[in-house]
């Protein structure tokens, strides 16, 4: 389910436009004016900001700037709801890089539309990403080939490579407890802790539901097992759940195997992987 931000100062077009949204499958979160919108965003993941223009404290188009300046936000669609329906407005959005620019009135299924339109075209956008651009991690696809490129080079070298897979534990209670979006926060700090703990030249990419894939050329598995164990026994990773303001661990656990001369590597990437597929 996706998260929808609506920021709108009036509380009726606000109540509308979020029955809108949530009878069309969203999440909804709510925002008086682009203040209130960023202090939202800084306890809160948020797939898409839907605002209105004209708001006080804060307006639609300051709130647009400093959404942009925050690399966190790069691909945050960013899409305006106003009744400032002049041709000067859209073309001002538009140029500035706005996703879209929609005038109300709306019927509910171009709404939805729209907003289904630009959530789609950021996740391709996304998909076309070697690294994330708010993680700073490699992402699975080009994990996968790097792991196919890395198996190829060691194996006609002679090489060693090795894989280590981190999986968060209570990944699955911190969504069931909380919100997926706070289990996503949690697997983002652990990929960063990972990243600053191996060397320059090893691939640490997310691989999705908690879990975090290590490719470490020219390291024997004994190598790869010892640091594993060196980072695992040293782990002390946790994240504040903006409610109660209280502190929850993020547990982790790990398994390594040898890739080069060790049979198919996408075999044994996806094996491992499995071996902390999440129990809904």
């Amino acid at each position: 389910m996706k998260t929808v931000l609506i920021v709108e100062d009036s509380s009726t077009s606000r109540d509308i436009t979020s029955h809108f949204l949530q009878q069309g499958g969203f999440r909804v979160l709510e925002a008086e004016d682009g203040a209130d919108a960023l202090n939202i965003l800084k306890a809160r993941h948020v797939d898409l900001i839907l605002t209105d223009i004209m708001m006080p404290n804060m307006d639609g188009w300051g709130l647009y700037r400093e959404v942009r300046a925050d690399k966190r936000y790069n691909l945050t669609p960013f899409v305006f709801l106003s009744v400032l329906d002049e041709l000067d407005d859209q073309i001002k959005g538009l140029t500035l890089g706005v996703d879209d620019y929609i005038t109300k009135p709306v019927t509910p299924p171009q709404l939805i539309a729209r907003v289904n339109t630009a959530l789609m075209r950021s996740e391709r956008l996304a998909n076309y990403f070697y690294r994330n651009p708010v993680t700073d991690l490699a992402t699975s696809r080009y994990f996968r080939e790097r792991l196919m490129q890395e198996d190829a080079r060691c194996k006609a070298s002679g090489h060693d490579l090795s894989l280590v897979v981190f999986g968060i534990g209570n990944y699955v209670s911190l969504v069931r407890a909380h919100a997926e979006w706070f289990a996503e926060s949690a697997a983002r700090l652990t990929g960063q802790a990972l990243k600053k703990r191996a060397r320059s030249f090893d691939v640490v990419a997310d691989m999705g539901q908690g879990r975090m894939a290590i490719l470490l050329p020219n390291a024997p598995l004994e190598q790869a097992k010892a640091w594993a164990d060196n980072v695992a026994s040293n782990w002390n990773v946790s994240l504040v759940w903006p409610e109660t303001q209280q502190n929850e661990a993020v547990d982790i656990g790990y398994e390594c195997a040898t890739i080069s001369g060790n049979g198919d590597a996408m075999d044994i990437l996806d094996k491992h992987l499995a071996s902390f597929d999440r129990k809904w």
